[in-house]
């Protein structure tokens, strides 16, 4: 068979797995398991699954309601700067959606303390959008991004101690030089200084965070790991407090006989001894439970069913030609002519290193997972700068938490799938599409001057084809599209986004099956949980005014924020009218998602041709779609609507109220 991409022209289906398989020894290395209960789980000496960590249906639920529900964000300290209007009105799932590719979708991500969660353009395509609250008081240091109002004081995982200078939160293990006096853990806005990481295989990683911080031993100059968790447990319970819920979440959820019933379920063993105790329910419900089930989530927050995972399973006509050409070059060395991506993307969720030894699915090899790629930092950390006093001041990567110089500027290995959707790649943000990384590791050459000259960056960019070679890989364009096309389409999962009850792989974000209690948990239902909110009662992933909208859950009336004139009225023949509108927003705020025209009061004898719905009243409504989700103050738009009345009826006469919001008001 030849070898490398000479043979891809003639690459059957057949003679493509086979490669593939020689390449990475053996194509089952590349099949995500089946069930749930066969994804990586903790693991005791003899190899059966730690039943403290143990995969199972009902913790995989609980941990998915807990994931997405605001209820949990109840730490909110106002001596450190926190807000107590943001109270329990973000959740994990704030930074982590499923239209994101469980990612922000944002260069800027903010939990607590920011609004919104996105909107659907006319094309209906999805925009994330989350911004900071407009209602949270200007902090001390407020650095400004271009096309944001960030209002912030520090990153979430830095720490300011007296008598010292800012420190990250994961050195808190060793006792603080003096008095806390600022936190970015508890101020008034949530933003960590870094893209968030997709969760999509967290299960098949050892170490997790973009620097390792989560896995990492208590030992360790920067690890925070006194329980010795593996990496999935140990995200789970440093995120609790990274993100306002350590402590004060438990008795949040305590009070709602829904979880208590969840958690009933999860933990048998726990149930019983709270029982014992009677009803002691700090036994049940609490920080270590709770890590539990939402560590037992992220594990399987796998895909199963893109063409890529339909290929290795046998189904010839899975991938296009073009993917499979993609295909042949991800997994063909850069020294015979292709891109080498499977040296450090392999493993069923495409993110260990190709011979890393199995251990329990997560791998053996840590630091062979770090890399340093040139890259410059994420804005946000000009807060760090700011907090320093240090102009020089760098997120350095994995030697913040191994304190080795030879791990500078070294970040953390990612996941491939469902990148169609990743909208801001690396952990800087800086690269907003897939082709453009493509072309990033084609050209080889680094954006950053400082991590360039750190004396880590990796060959395995600069000069992925062997010392002495060019920088890059030297792909032309058609061998870059048929890679892209390969990432973004061949390794896209659409169930991963949307429901699909045929489909193996559950979506990340609760959907009608989950939160259809009256059908499907009657139980749930008997206890007070409503249908298509969370147990709580709350909405999904987010609990603020804008998020709500986003969500078609309520609308704000902007009638009098809106200067409307009807510039024309013109009689279009048989019963038919076309009234023009200028809306122009006089207000000092934008007007934001969707805007909502209702003709209320139109007789029955009329009706609104270009409706794009009826009201829950029965007024029909025109849906507006603004450019880029707002109408700014001073700007201006024009719209139409069409009328059209039966013979002989008076003219077409109704009053105007204007929404903002998405769904059918």
């Amino acid at each position: 068979m030849l070898s490398g991409v000479a043979a891809a022209q003639g690459d059957s289906p057949t003679q493509l797995r086979q490669f593939i398989g020689e390449q990475v020894g053996g194509i089952d290395k590349l099949r995500v398991p089946a069930n749930d209960a066969d994804l990586p789980q903790p693991r005791l000496a003899n190899g059966r699954p730690d039943p403290l960590f143990q995969t199972t249906e009902a913790k995989r639920y609980l941990g998915k309601m807990l994931f997405f529900d605001p209820v949990r964000t109840a730490r909110i300290l106002p001596e450190f700067g926190g807000a107590l209007v943001t109270r329990q009105t973000a959740s994990c799932g704030s930074c982590h959606m499923g239209e994101a590719a469980g990612k922000a979708g944002t260069l800027l991500n903010f939990a607590v303390g920011g609004e919104g969660r996105g909107y659907t353009d006319a094309s209906g395509n999805f925009i994330p959008r989350r911004r900071p609250r407009p209602d949270l008081p200007l902090l001390r240091s407020i650095p400004r991004f271009p096309g944001d109002s960030l209002v912030d004081e520090l990153p979430t995982l830095t720490d300011v101690y007296e008598l010292a200078v800012a420190s990250p939160a994961r050195g808190r293990k060793l006792p603080p030089p003096g008095r806390l006096l600022r936190t970015g853990r508890l101020d008034a806005l949530d933003s960590v200084g870094r893209n968030s990481p997709s969760v999509i295989g967290a299960g098949f990683n050892n170490r997790l965070l973009l620097g390792g911080f989560a896995g990492e031993p208590d030992s360790s100059p920067g690890g925070l790991n006194p329980f010795g968790f593996t990496a999935v447990e140990s995200v789970a319970l440093l995120l609790l407090d990274a993100h306002r819920m350590l402590d004060l979440q438990s008795a949040e959820l305590q009070k709602i006989p829904a979880y208590r019933k969840l958690f009933r379920d999860a933990f048998p063993d726990e149930a019983a001894q709270s029982d014992a105790a009677g009803g002691d329910l700090n036994i049940l419900i609490n920080d270590l439970t709770v890590l539990r089930a939402t560590a037992t989530f992220l594990r399987t927050a796998v895909t199963r069913n893109t063409p890529w995972d339909r290929f290795l399973a046998g189904e010839n006509g899975a991938l296009t030609v073009s993917q499979r050409r993609g295909a042949r070059l991800f997994f063909t060395a850069a020294r015979e002519g292709g891109a080498g991506c499977y040296s450090c993307h392999s493993g069923p969720m495409l993110n260990k290193q190709v011979d890393d030894p199995d251990v329990a699915g997560a791998g053996q090899f840590v630091e062979e997972n770090f890399y340093n790629l040139g890259l410059a930092d994420h804005p946000l950390q000009a807060l760090n700068v700011l907090a320093r006093s240090d102009p020089n001041f760098r997120d350095d990567g994995r030697r913040e938490i191994t304190a080795r110089a030879d791990d500078a500027f070294k970040f953390r290995v990612l996941t491939l799938r469902q990148l169609k959707d990743g909208k801001f790649f690396f952990h800087n943000g800086s690269f907003t599409s897939v082709r453009d990384v493509v072309q990033y590791f084609n050209r080889g050459v680094p954006q950053d001057e400082v991590a360039a000259a750190a004396g880590t960056l990796t060959p395995r960019f600069t000069h992925p084809r062997g010392p002495g070679s060019p920088r890059g890989l030297h792909l032309d364009e058609t061998q870059v599209d048929d890679l892209t096309d390969f990432l973004e389409n061949g390794l896209y999962d659409p169930a991963f986004v949307r429901f699909d009850p045929n489909s193996t792989t559950n979506t990340l974000e609760p959907n009608e099956r989950d939160l259809t209690y009256s059908a499907f948990r009657p139980d749930l239902a008997a206890l007070g949980a409503r249908d298509g909110r969370m147990p709580s009662g709350r909405p999904r992933s987010n609990d603020d005014s804008l998020s709500r909208r986003d969500m078609g859950l309520e609308f704000l009336d902007v009638t009098g924020r809106l200067d409307v004139v009807r510039v024309e009225s013109n009689p279009l023949g048989g019963g038919r009218q076309e009234d023009v509108y200028t809306i122009t927003n006089n207000g000092s705020s934008i007007v934001d998602t969707h805007l909502l025209l209702i003709a209320g009061g139109l007789s029955d004898q009329a009706r609104m041709e270009n409706a794009s719905g009826t009201t829950s009243t029965g007024d029909p409504y025109l849906r507006v779609f603004l450019t880029n989700g707002v109408l700014r103050p001073g700007q201006s738009m024009m719209t139409r609507l069409l009328f059209r009345r039966q013979p002989q009826a008076p003219g077409v006469s109704y009053r105007l109220t204007l929404l903002s919001g998405q769904g059918n008001p």
